[in-house]
């Protein structure tokens, strides 16, 4: 959580006495109190999932987690469940988009040794540390000042069915700011590390691309198909966020095939040894639009993607009107060839479509 809204927080609170100021572990970046029932439940919603008392019902052993990033943003819901009657499974929980078909949650089993970890690390998640004692200060002594910015909350559930040997059924939940630098958050990092090599095509993306292991999970959800080719293809797309003007030719130096065809809204152009990077680079500049956004990677064959997103751009309207947004649909061929990776066989770009506002 930012420091400006923590104060911002304390601000309104001291100025509504009727007001209580939510648990700084609640609250995101955007202000949000991650801990409140409704706010829960649409979440719970936002992912499809049930609810921990619905698990219990169900007689499920569960421990899971909901990630929301360092702008508030929910991220990835990763879920361990033995059901009656079935071994551990994990799930990965994509937040469902409106302009989209709901995400569909991927599951993999869990080893009995990753599963006994998971249960023993997550013994304490839910109690807090003792506070660091005041550290006192000399005459002349600059005071210490933590400052915790943009950071990650978790939501962390967990329940254990009675058991034979007596032990008794504990439902526990606790939400943590991860600037506690608690247990709740030490457990979160290690749910999401035991989570990513349960799947291997989330595992082949390039970890440099992505903050950490729930984000690199995260990103998953744009894959389908043959997911590992896919995965390979997204690890190369991240040259088109980087590359955004006609003097950037460099950054994707070897992503298109020296054969490859670009159909920019009809005109077709095809390269015969050139540097078709730098036709691409240059149709951007034209239209004014800033760089490609990927929106789905779909693995055809081990040796063939195609990757779906889009160009968008801004254009300033008339005195007093707004700026006009448009959108451009974008469809990529990969292919591997054998030589350098999987490259850019062939790209179209469609019409610009004017995006109308709501």
């Amino acid at each position: 959580m930012s420091a400006i809204l923590q104060l911002a927080a304390l601000a309104l609170a001291a100025g509504s006495p009727a007001q209580s100021t939510p648990d700084r572990n609640c609250t995101d970046d955007r202000g949000l109190d991650r801990c409140v029932a409704d706010q829960q439940a649409r979440t719970r919603a936002l992912f499809g999932v049930r609810s921990i008392e619905q698990h219990r019902d169900a007689g499920d052993q569960v421990r899971r987690v909901f990630y929301v990033d360092g702008y508030g943003r929910d991220t990835i819901a990763i879920s361990f469940v033995r059901a009656p009657g079935r071994e551990p499974i994990a799930y990965l929980h994509f937040p469902n988009r409106q302009d989209r078909p709901a995400n569909r949650s991927l599951e993999a089993p869990v080893p009995e040794l990753v599963w006994n970890d998971i249960l023993r690390r997550s013994a304490n998640f839910d109690r807090s540390f003792t506070p660091r004692p005041a550290t006192q200060r000399q005459p002349g002594e600059d005071q210490e000042i933590a400052i915790c910015l943009h950071s990650w909350v978790y939501t962390i559930e967990a329940y254990d069915p009675a058991r034979p040997s007596g032990e008794r059924a504990a439902l526990r939940r606790k939400t943590e700011d991860a600037c506690e630098n608690g247990p709740g958050e030490a457990f979160a990092w290690e749910l999401q590390a035991a989570a990513l090599p349960l799947f291997p095509f989330c595992a082949a993306l390039d970890p440099d691309q992505h903050r950490n292991p729930a984000s690199q999970l995260a990103a998953c959800s744009l894959l389908s198909g043959d997911r590992l080719a896919a995965a390979s293809v997204m690890n190369r797309l991240d040259s088109f966020r980087r590359a955004r003007r006609p003097e950037d030719g460099r950054i994707l130096s070897g992503i298109f095939d020296f054969r490859a065809r670009i159909d920019w809204q009809g005109s077709v152009s095809v390269s015969s040894g050139a540097h078709p990077e730098n036709l691409w680079l240059e149709r951007l500049a034209a239209d004014g639009a800033p760089a490609f956004f990927y929106e789905s990677i779909e693995g055809l064959s081990a040796d063939r993607v195609r990757v779906r997103g889009s160009l968008h751009r801004s254009v300033d309207g008339s005195e007093g009107t707004e700026a006009t947004r448009s959108l451009a649909p974008v469809e990529m061929i990969w292919t591997f060839t054998g030589v350098r990776e999987f490259q850019v066989e062939s790209v179209t770009v469609g019409a610009w479509v004017v995006q109308r506002p709501g």
